[in-house]
């Protein structure tokens, strides 16, 4: 299972009329944090997309709202990765408030790895699967 930390500041861009964080921009937070992670452990997706053979696709999102967050608020997201086959792994995420800790959202993502053309299930590459750790290949 890896896990991975990941902290923002929420601009006036990510809030509605309100002055609240909008639900999509909580979804682009989480994103931005899978992609620092993926940084962090040297994956790229761009390589992948560049060479042409595989495709990562995120097949599900999903989101819970607990408490609301406000421009100039510092959060922070917990990604953990919770579940992993050969083809496929889940993050979960936490986002709270820096300061005070109090979550304020919970979303999870799908991704599974697909062979191209032919768009089926295919093995994560190695480097991904060593990432990831716990991979069961079920």
């Amino acid at each position: 299972m890896a896990t991975f930390t990941y902290e923002r500041r929420v601009y006036l861009g990510n809030t509605d009329g309100a002055g609240v964080v909008y639900f999509n921009q909580f979804l682009q937070m989480c994103h931005e944090a899978y992609e620092s992670w993926l940084m962090a452990e040297n994956l790229s997706l761009q390589k992948v997309i560049s060479a042409g053979d595989l495709a990562i696709p995120l097949v599900r999102a999903s989101i819970d709202f607990v408490s609301p967050a406000y421009c100039g608020d510092r959060l922070v997201v917990k990604l953990t990765i919770t579940q992993a086959s050969a083809h496929r792994f889940c993050c979960d995420y936490q986002i709270s408030q820096a300061e005070s800790l109090q979550v304020v959202a919970r979303a999870q993502t799908h991704h599974v790895c697909i062979a191209l053309p032919a768009r089926k299930k295919a093995p994560l590459p190695p480097a991904w699967q060593g990432a990831i750790g716990d991979v069961d290949h079920h």
